[in-house]
C-alpha cells in the first residue's frame, strides 16, 4: 500500500517507522528497506544511488546511499519502456484494530489490506440490539503501544480487558467479538471495551467489560512501571515496519521490554535519527584546469570512467573511454580526452576499492599491523586479488592516491561500530568541514558542489572585524541527510547498530536512505583572541549562570536516557548568535524562518572550533538564488548583525525573559523565548535549547558581560 510523500519527507519526519495519517482517513506506517523499490542489480535504478559522499558512508559503515524515488506517472503517448515509472514508497496499514462508527464492534485487519474492514453489526444496544445495520466502513482505533527498543504494536485489548496475558477467550469474528463504547465522559473512563458473544437464544451475552481508566497514568520518564507492566504484559517484538506480528508471516522475535500505551498521534511515538554531512571534494590538484576538476566531480561521468577502467586490459582509464564518456555526458565541452584520462587515473581509480566498506576495513587493519604503519604495494595487491579479482591493474599506479586517502583512517576504523553514529563523535566529524570552511575553494578544487568565495576582512566594518576572524560566503553547498534509524518513547536510545538495523530491514543492506539538498550559506568564524579575552573576563560569570541549565540536562539524561552533555559559555554564545542572526535574515532577504538552518562548530582543546554556518538547502530544487550570500557581503552583513544585536538588547517579555533561571523546552534556556531568540525546530540543532541572550549582549544587571557588549 502506498500514498504520496515528498522525497525529503521520506527521510524526516515521515521516515521508515513513522506512523502517517493520510486522507481517507487511514493511518499507515512507512515500511522497511526490504520493501523499497530499489534493486542494486538494475542499471536503471543507479540514478537513485549516492556513492560520492565517502566521509558519511565511512562513518555510517555503508557502501552508498539511496534517494527515495520520485513518482513518475506515465503520460499519454509516452514510451512504455521509460525508466522507473510508477515507483512508490511502501506503506503498511497500522493500527490493525478498527472500530465501527455505527455499533462500536471491533475488527482486526492485516498489514497489507488496502481497504478497511466493513461491519454489519450486530448492534449492541437500543431497540435494534442484536440486529444488523447497513454496511459501514470501520476506522482505526486511536490507541497503540510501544517499547523503548523501538517495537510497536496494537494496544493489547484482550490482555487489558481480562487483566492477564494471553487470555483463553479469543474473538473469532462471528460468534465472539470485541466492542468499543463511549459512555459520555471526555476522559479515558468514558472509553469502554466489552467482550461479547452470541447467547444460546441468539441474543448478545456480555463476557467482560473494562474502561481505559488508568491505562495512561504512568510517565515513562519517571521509571515507574506502566499499567500494562503491572498486569505482566510485556513487549513480544512486534514491528509493523517489517510486517512482524502475531498476524504476520514472520514469527515474533521476542523482546521482554516494558510496554507503554500511547495515542496514535503522540509526539513520543517516533523520533527519526538523521545524520547530515556537508560535501567536501576529495580532489585537490592545482595542476588541473577547472573544467577537468569539475568533470572528475561529476557522478555520472566518474562512474562511467571507473567502469571502463575495470574492464580495460591495463586496468586504467584509456583516452578512448574518456572520449566516449565525454561524448555521452558533455558533448559540448572541448576537453582533451588524454588529459581527462590521465587525471582520472591519478585521482579516482582509488574509488573502485574504497567504495567497498570491507576493503576499507581490510586496508585499515593491514596498515595498523604493518611494521612501519604504512600502506604497501603488497597490501594493495592482496586487496585487489580478494575483492576485485577481475581488475588487472598495477597497484603502484593507485598506491599514492590510496595512501593519501587512507592517511589517518586506521585509527578511525578502530572506533567501535556502534559508536560511529554517536553524537559525541559529531565534533570530530565536523572538524574537516570547519577546516575547509575557513578557506576559499578556489584553485585545485572542484566547484560543482562546494563553492566558497569571500571578501577580504578589511572590506567589512568595525563591528565585523572586531568580532570575527573570517566570513566565508558559500555560493554553492551540498548537504547529504541520511536516515540511520529511529527510536520510540525517548528521543535518544541505547540501541546498538545491529538493533537499529533489525528495526528497518530483515537483512542488513549495503546502503541507507538519504537525500541530497543544495543551497547557499554564510560561515562566520569568531576571533579566537576575542573569545579567549571574553572567557577570561566573564567565563566564570556565565558558567555560574549556566549551572541551572547543566542541572536540567543531567535530569534529562536520567529521565529520557539522553547522552551526557556539558554546555560551555562559548557554545551558548555561538548558538544564540546564530538564532538572532537567522531571525534578522528572515526580514532582510525574504526567506521563511523554516528555510534557514544552523550548523554549529564549537569545540575547545588544541584545535578549537568557533564558528557557525547559516545556510538554506532545498531538497526539491537545485539550490537557491543567491539572496543569502548577498547578505554576507560587506556593507550588508554589518547592518544585519547590528540590527540583530540591537533587537536582542530588549525582548518584549523582558525583564521576565532575561532574568529567567530556566525556560523554554525542558527549561534549558535562560534569556531566550519566542519573542526574541527561538526558531522553528527544524532550523535548530538543539531543539530550541541552550540559548541565552546574556552571553551575546549581557544582562540588565551586568550589561558588559556579553561578547558584543563592547562593540554596540
Amino acid at each position: 500500500m502506498s500514498r504520496p510523500v515528498r522525497r525529503s519527507q521520506a527521510i524526516a519526519p515521515f521516515g521508515i517507522g513513522a506512523l502517517v495519517d493520510f486522507p481517507g482517513p487511514v493511518s499507515l506506517v512507512h515500511a522497511g528497506l526490504d520493501a523499497w523499490p530499489f534493486d542494486e542489480g538494475r542499471p536503471d535504478h543507479r540514478e537513485f544511488v549516492i556513492d560520492d559522499e565517502k566521509r558519511l558512508s565511512q562513518r555510517l559503515n555503508v557502501d552508498y546511499f539511496v534517494q527515495p524515488p520520485d513518482f513518475r506517472q506515465p503520460e499519454r503517448g509516452q514510451d512504455a519502456a521509460h525508466a522507473n515509472l510508477n515507483l512508490k514508497l511502501p506503506f503498511l496499514r497500522f493500527p490493525l484494530w478498527h472500530v465501527c462508527p455505527r455499533c462500536g464492534r471491533m475488527h482486526l485487519a492485516r498489514y497489507h489490506d488496502i481497504a478497511a474492514p466493513t461491519c454489519r453489526g450486530p448492534v449492541g444496544s437500543g431497540g435494534e440490539s442484536g440486529g444488523e445495520h447497513s454496511f459501514r466502513k470501520t476506522v482505526q482505533v486511536r490507541f497503540v503501544s510501544a517499547c523503548k527498543k523501538g517495537h510497536l504494536q496494537d494496544f493489547p485489548w484482550l490482555e487489558w480487558l481480562f487483566k492477564q496475558p494471553n487470555p483463553d477467550w479469543q474473538p473469532d469474528g462471528s460468534s465472539r467479538w470485541l466492542r468499543m463504547r463511549s459512555t459520555g465522559s471526555a476522559s479515558l473512563t468514558g472509553v469502554e471495551v466489552r467482550a461479547e458473544e452470541k447467547g444460546a437464544n441468539g441474543g448478545i451475552r456480555l463476557v467482560e467489560k473494562r474502561t481505559l481508566a488508568g491505562a495512561f497514568e504512568t510517565d515513562p520518564s519517571t521509571g515507574s512501571p506502566s499499567a500494562l507492566a503491572k498486569l505482566g504484559i510485556r513487549c513480544e517484538g512486534h514491528n509493523p515496519v517489517l510486517a512482524i506480528g502475531k498476524h504476520g508471516a514472520t514469527p515474533l522475535p521476542g523482546c521482554g521490554q516494558e510496554l507503554y500505551p500511547l495515542l496514535r498521534g503522540a509526539s513520543n511515538l517516533y523520533f527519526p535519527q538523521v545524520v547530515s554531512s556537508i560535501y567536501i571534494p576529495d580532489i585537490d590538484d592545482r595542476e588541473l584546469s577547472q573544467d577537468i576538476l569539475d568533470l572528475l566531480d561529476d557522478h555520472q561521468l566518474k562512474s562511467s570512467l571507473l567502469r571502463s577502467a575495470q574492464v580495460s586490459e591495463s586496468g586504467l582509464v584509456t583516452a578512448k573511454a574518456a572520449r566516449l564518456a565525454l561524448r555521452d555526458f558533455f558533448p559540448a565541452l572541448a576537453i582533451d580526452p588524454e588529459v581527462l584520462a590521465e587525471a582520472a587515473n591519478k585521482h579516482i581509480l582509488k574509488d573502485v576499492l574504497l567504495a567497498n566498506s570491507l576493503v576499507r576495513r581490510y586496508l585499515s587493519q593491514r596498515i595498523k599491523s604493518s611494521p612501519n604503519g604504512q600502506l604497501t604495494k603488497q597490501i594493495v595487491d592482496a586487496a585487489i586479488k580478494s575483492y576485485c579479482p577481475d581488475w588487472e591493474i598495477d597497484s603502484s599506479v593507485i598506491l599514492p592516491s590510496l595512501t593519501k586517502a587512507m592517511d589517518g583512517k586506521s585509527e578511525t576504523s578502530e572506533v567501535p561500530e556502534d559508536a560511529r553514529q554517536d553524537t559525541l563523535l559529531e565534533t570530530d566529524y565536523r572538524r574537516e568541514e570547519y577546516r575547509v570552511l575557513c578557506r576559499d575553494i578556489q584553485d585545485g578544487y572542484p566547484k560543482k558542489n562546494l563553492l566558497i568565495r569571500s571578501s577580504a576582512m578589511q572590506d567589512y566594518g568595525a563591528l565585523v572585524r572586531s568580532s570575527f576572524e573570517r566570513i566565508s560566503l558559500l555560493h554553492k553547498l551540498r548537504e547529504t541527510r541520511a536516515f540511520v534509524g529511529y527510536s520510540r518513547i525517548f528521543p535518544e536510545s541505547d540501541l546498538t547498530q545491529e538493533e537499529r538495523w533489525k528495526l528497518i530491514a530483515l537483512e542488513r543492506k549495503k546502503w541507507l536512505p538519504a537525500v541530497i539538498v543544495r543551497g547557499e550559506g554564510i560561515f562566520l568564524k569568531f576571533r579566537e583572541d576575542r573569545l579567549n579575552d571574553w572567557l577570561s573576563s566573564y567565563g566564570v560569570v556565565h558558567a555560574g549562570r549556566l549551572l541551572s541549565i547543566n542541572r536540567n540536562l543531567d535530569e534529562l539524561r536520567e529521565r529520557r536516557h539522553q547522552q551526557p552533555k556539558l554546555v560551555s559559555p562559548k557554545h551558548v554564545l555561538i548558538h544564540t548568535f546564530a538564532h538572532l542572526l537567522i531571525n534578522q535574515l528572515v526580514y532582510e532577504c525574504g526567506y521563511g524562518s523554516a528555510s534557514l538552518r544552523e550548523r554549529i562548530y564549537a569545540a575547545d582543546g588544541e584545535n578549537p572550533m568557533s564558528g557557525v554556518l547559516i545556510y538554506t538547502a532545498a531538497g526539491d530544487s537545485e539550490g537557491t538564488m543567491g539572496g543569502l550570500v548577498k547578505m554576507g557581503q560587506p556593507a550588508y552583513l554589518e547592518t544585519t548583525i547590528a540590527k540583530a544585536l540591537e533587537k536582542s538588547r530588549w525582548c518584549s517579555s523582558d525583564p521576565v525573559c532575561i532574568e529567567s533561571l530556566g525556560q523554554g523546552p525542558d527549561n534549558c534556556n535562560l534569556g531566550a523565548c519566542h519573542s526574541c531568540a527561538l526558531l522553528p525546530e527544524t532550523s535548530c540543532e538543539e531543539q530550541n535549547r541552550l540559548l541565552d541572550r546574556g552571553t551575546v549582549v549581557g544582562t540588565i544587571e551586568n550589561p558588559d558581560i556579553g561578547y558584543f557588549s563592547g562593540v554596540l
